[in-house]
């Protein structure tokens, strides 16, 4: 997951997502969490879905990327930036919500497991999770510090342990057909 610390790197997506819209995907997170709502994101990258989230939460940006933290910070001076890693989320706050996209991949199945463990404890009570993961993607190849390891429905709640309930599940697509998946889970 350092292949992001680069800056060039950063840059690089940062200029790839340009035009990247969730907002689709979003309207579900907007059906369950009330506006308002603290919510923090896991993995703002280049900050898209940042600005999104804004207009409608308290939301706390964050990022494992040191180049994508400075640029979270460039980009959204009046909002709150962590420097977080979707492991161990090293934060004190109490949250509404958790949402990343895309970032789940770049975990391993028990770091996965430990990074559920941990939402569920920066959850308030019956607190949301809602995350696009890879279903299918093809590895981008020849960069050992990318991994890419798509997701079924059934990892991911078997991931999430005994501390969510899953809400809703959905296919979709962002290259391809159902090569994606968002899932909605509350905290029990």
């Amino acid at each position: 997951m350092l292949y992001y610390h680069d800056p060039q790197n950063a840059k690089s997506y940062a200029a790839m997502c340009e035009g990247y819209d969730a907002s689709a995907q979003l309207e579900i997170l907007s059906k369950v969490l009330p506006r308002e709502a603290t919510l923090l994101e896991l993995g703002s990258g280049p900050g898209n879905d940042l600005k999104l989230l804004a207009a409608r939460y308290e939301v706390t940006g964050s990022d494992y990327s040191p180049a994508f933290v400075h640029m979270l910070k460039a980009r959204f001076p009046n909002q709150t930036i962590l420097k977080l890693n979707a492991i161990s989320i090293a934060t004190d706050g109490l949250f509404d919500g958790i949402y990343s996209n895309k970032i789940l991949q770049h975990l391993n199945d028990d770091e996965l497991a430990d990074s559920f463990r941990r939402q569920a404890q920066l959850l308030n009570q019956g607190g949301i999770v809602f995350h696009l993961i890879w279903r299918h993607i093809e590895s981008p190849g020849g960069d050992n510090d990318l991994l890419f390891k798509p997701r079924s429905l059934s990892q991911m709640t078997a991931a999430m342990g005994n501390d969510f309930e899953l809400l809703e599940a959905l296919d979709f697509g962002e290259f391809e057909d159902g090569d994606s998946l968002a899932i909605l889970a509350r905290k029990k």
